[in-house]
């Protein structure tokens, strides 16, 4: 029987990331997948300018009382990108009442990157993160958003004490991503008492929307009961062949090509 997951972030109109990443990798992994979007964007916010954002916040209430009053429920609520502060408090409603009791409830905390929080984001969305990060059973940050989350230096932090700091936090599980040794790249996780690490070979260039593929595989495998080895491992293989078959496409600048590797996995 498949498992039945709502995802929380933002619809970006065009290119590939949050939901229209998260949706179509899901499904084809066989998770029946639902969508409550935070707000709506023409595009996503990196590499364009002008871009219309149509804040859903007032909407969100009415969508979660409707499914409560149907008594619809959840195998697993996921939540990425959050725009407006006053979500975390529907968030942490559909925790409560859309989760089933033994749900899972997982946090990509995606604000930011390469240093800095993502455009119109501030204080108050990273206290939120924290917040839901407290009471989750898995969270997946970048380098940046993990240093955020625990004052550490983005300039001098070391993974270890990242990967205790951000478990401190409350969460039962943590998976880092971004960790880097040498020309190799992956993600480590950590439980509490055993670090998992799993690095494969870095790519040439970065795209945007990678972190949301990543954190879908990694929800779909766990979901599916693999081990948090394999789970990791399948993860980066899926974005780094979606990266390869973006690489020598100039005009391909708003995502990777992650419908090439669906169809061939």
């Amino acid at each position: 029987m498949s498992k039945k997951l709502l995802t929380i972030q933002d619809i970006s109109c065009y290119g590939q990331c949050s939901i229209t990443a998260a949706l179509p990798t899901l499904s084809a992994y066989g998770v029946e997948t639902a969508i409550l979007p935070s707000a709506i964007l023409s595009t996503y916010t990196s590499g364009f300018s002008n871009y219309t954002f149509l804040d859903l916040t007032d909407e969100m209430p009415k969508i979660i009382n409707h499914w409560i009053s149907e008594e619809i429920k959840f195998d697993c609520i996921y939540t990425g990108y959050i725009g407006n502060s006053r979500q975390f408090d529907y968030i942490l409603k559909c925790k409560e009442h859309l989760l089933k009791d033994d749900g899972l409830f997982i946090v990509d905390p995606a604000m930011a990157d390469h240093g800095r929080m993502y455009k119109g984001l501030g204080d108050d969305i990273l206290n939120g993160m924290k917040r839901i990060c407290s009471v989750a059973d898995y969270i997946l940050p970048n380098i940046t958003e993990a240093c955020f989350l625990t004052n550490n230096d983005y300039e001098k932090y070391n993974y270890e004490i990242l990967l205790n700091d951000l478990y401190k936090l409350g969460a039962k599980n943590v998976i880092l991503t971004g960790v880097e040794d040498g020309n190799k790249v992956g993600a480590s996780s950590y439980d509490g008492k055993n670090i998992v690490t799993v690095l494969k070979e870095k790519q040439p260039r970065s795209y945007h929307g990678t972190g949301d593929l990543f954190s879908s595989i990694v929800i779909a495998k766990i979901l599916a009961g693999e081990s948090i080895k394999d789970t990791l491992s399948s993860a980066c293989d899926f974005v780094i062949n979606s990266i390869k078959a973006t690489l020598g496409d100039e005009s391909h600048k708003y995502g990777v090509k992650f419908e090439d590797v669906l169809n061939n996995r």
